[in-house]
């Protein structure tokens, strides 16, 4: 394009004074020039040469790097001394949507980029708003050269002034929350596609971290603070939390923050679900089980397809329904997440980044699992990688051993972890039959332990003063209902087989000492049978009479007459400090009885279900024994019988299962 100032440096014509004279300040040699009217002037003023060549310049071209680099340092000199017109119109430029028509090019944007990086000893915190409107642009789904332009102007910026970390790792973390459109980019940006995006936002964050060795201090928190809220949908849940397992990758100095991070998320969904669900009725929950996740496959299931308005049209329990629903697809889709990650790295054969991430996990388990009650699903994922080895095995084993036994622990929590051993035990089908002999032996030293401790000044049974002696005796009850054939002795030192139990004659050799144990702590003034669980003693009784272990039926009658004080209820509470269990909704007597809870009972999620299926033991009956009545029989002997309230304890079983055998008793 030829310009009207290039036509008059050819004339020779000068621009008019302030005073408005034509008097032109020094002659010109051409006298044809002189000659020439104003009407010809006027003409060859707005006359073009057909020979000259024409453009149309692109945008960015408009102004060179240099006149860019001027203006925005011009800018900042100004505002610095109180003229704020051209900063604001600088940040102006960077707040604009790149969809916007009067939004500048990614060329001519990535100049004053370019322009600013030279200018970052300027961007002090006086300037923080321009600051921000840079590093809050639509950046991402722009052109290479400008991702590149705006990543060095970051790593600029960082490195001169470094009050500005936590902006910009806040900035891309929101990423990892909220996904940025691949359609925020100039018409002179290609194309991009969604994984390319993402993929983007961690390089970004890795230069970041190499380049400042000290931004992860800074990213821990940051993660922390922006994790989604627990009523976001699954969707949002599953795409934050695969973000931030890919940071591990790059960042492992804060590895096991991140995954302790989503572990503790994980563990107050679970506990959410869990009471939730024992607000729903039986029939209720099970056909919630049975239909909820039909159509798990389908990846709207993760979107917010119920619209508010159809979520308020619900009748309130159909909305429950919905809510629990919703919960437990969440925790399905991250639990599927989090035994895919693990099991990526246990597969990949490095043992000492497996051994790293089998301690990180047992560290998980003794400070966020263990001390969480009523946790159902999330303690699957340590029960899962336990069994993927014999060490890990031993290793978890001693684990809840030492927490078990430690007289420097809380009760609750000594409780709890008997309850972890004895479940992972009972269920675990790669534990050995020496690990679970070596499990019951270390439990029937314990429990004569703490018998010849107690038993001297003991009036009577109570849950308050002995809880931790109820916990192993609730143990040793609970791995002999499933663990049994791995407790007799035989010539071949084999278990035996369902014909060896059918047709033996006599009574069983038991491992060690473990039958005058029981024995002996059954019948002790502490009486075990009175505190745990009813449903435990039940089927205990049952097994070990068809077994010819042990008969405690007259033992059982008789403690159906023996009451617990009920003095004790606020004291044993009060150890609980307050905090939500299934204690507080008993009644009665139950009060004072063990919960029939046990951390490993059957895995209900069915997405991630797959995980576990293949390291779990499902309860059989003994070989030869009567199958138990079905419920309704039972409801017709409760209304004729007489016993006491506690032995109708339904509502405590352990939610079973798959074949509906007697399995559900347990």
């Amino acid at each position: 394009m030829v310009s009207l100032a290039s036509t008059e440096k050819t004339l020779g014509i000068v621009a008019p004074s302030a005073g408005g004279s034509l008097k032109r300040k020094q002659a010109d040699s051409s006298s044809d020039v002189e000659n020439i009217t104003a009407s010809q002037l006027k003409r060859r003023r707005v006359t073009f040469d057909p020979d000259v060549d024409v453009r149309i310049l692109s945008e960015h071209a408009e102004k060179s790097l240099e006149l860019v680099g001027e203006e925005v340092r011009r800018a900042i000199e100004k505002h610095a001394a109180g003229e704020k017109a051209a900063y604001d119109a600088l940040k102006a430029l960077f707040k604009e949507a790149p969809t916007s028509g009067s939004a500048p090019r990614s060329g001519l944007l990535q100049k004053y980029v370019i322009a600013l990086t030279n200018s970052t000893p300027l961007l002090d915190h006086g300037c923080k708003g321009l600051v921000h409107a840079v590093i809050d642009c639509s950046w991402i789904a722009r052109n290479e050269d400008f991702l590149r332009s705006y990543r060095n102007f970051v790593r600029s910026l960082l490195s001169v002034q470094s009050g500005y970390m936590t902006t910009v790792l806040q900035m891309i973390v929101d990423m990892f929350l909220h996904a940025p459109s691949v359609t925020a980019r100039q018409v002179d940006d290609p194309p991009i596609q969604r994984v390319r995006l993402q993929a983007r936002i961690h390089e970004s964050l890795r230069s970041i971290l190499r380049q400042n060795p000290m931004a992860s201090s800074f990213l821990a928190p940051i993660i922390s603070s922006t994790f989604p809220f627990s009523d976001d949908n699954a969707k949002t849940h599953v795409e934050y939390i695969q973000n931030i397992l890919k940071v591990t990758e790059y960042a492992p100095e804060i590895k096991g923050e991140i995954l302790s991070l989503v572990t503790e998320k994980l563990v107050k969904i679970d506990v959410q679900m869990q009471m939730d669900m024992e607000d729903l009725d039986d029939d209720v929950e099970e056909r919630l089980m049975g239909g909820a996740f039909n159509d798990l496959d389908d990846d709207d299931n993760m979107s917010d397809a119920g619209s508010v308005s159809s979520e308020e049209s619900l009748e309130p329990e159909d909305r429950r329904l919905k809510e629990v629903k919703d919960l437990m697809l969440k925790l399905d889709n991250v639990m599927d997440l989090q035994f895919a990650y693990y099991d990526s790295i246990f597969e990949k054969g490095d043992q000492h980044e497996i051994n790293h991430t089998f301690t990180t996990l047992l560290r998980q388990f003794t400070e966020l699992i263990v001390p969480t009650y009523r946790s159902r699903h999330t303690q699957f994922v340590l029960f899962h990688f336990s069994q993927t080895s014999n060490t890990f095995t031993q290793q978890f084993v001693s684990c809840c051993s030492k927490l078990a036994f430690d007289q420097g622990r809380p009760q609750l929590l000594r409780a709890s972890a008997c309850t972890y051993l004895a479940s992972f035990i009972a269920r675990g089908a790669h534990i050995s039959r020496t690990v679970v002999r070596y499990v019951v032996d270390l439990l029937c030293e314990q429990l004569e332990s703490l018998r010849q401790s107690h038993e001297p000044k003991c009036i009577g049974p109570d849950l308050r003063r002995y809880g931790t002696y109820y916990a192993i005796s609730q143990a040793l009850l609970y791995i002999f209902c499933f663990r049994w054939r791995d407790l007799i002795v035989t010539p071949d030192g084999t278990p035996p087989t369902d014909e060896d139990i059918i047709y033996h004659e006599g009574d069983f050799q038991w491992h060690r000492s473990i039958q005058e144990v029981l024995r002996r702590n059954i019948y002790c003034k502490l009486n075990p049978l009175r505190i745990c669980a009813p449903t435990i003693v039940a089927q205990f009784a049952r097994m070990a009479h068809h077994l010819c272990f042990m008969y405690i039926y007259p033992l059982i009658e008789t403690n159906k007459r023996v009451r617990l004080a009920r003095g004790l209820i606020s004291g044993y509470l009060a150890g609980i400090g307050g905090r939500e269990t299934a204690l507080t909704a008993k009644r009665g007597e139950e009060t004072f009885l063990m919960d029939a809870y046990f951390p490993f009972d059957p895995y209900v999620l069915p997405r991630s279900k797959r995980w576990v299926d293949p390291d779990y033991v499902q309860w059989k009956p003994v070989p030869g024994m009567p199958v138990e009545k079905d419920d309704d029989e039972d409801e017709e002997d409760d209304e004729d019988s007489s016993s006491d309230q506690e032995d109708d304890n339904d509502d405590a079983l352990p939610e079973e299962v798959d074949d509906g055998s007697t399995e559900a008793s347990l």
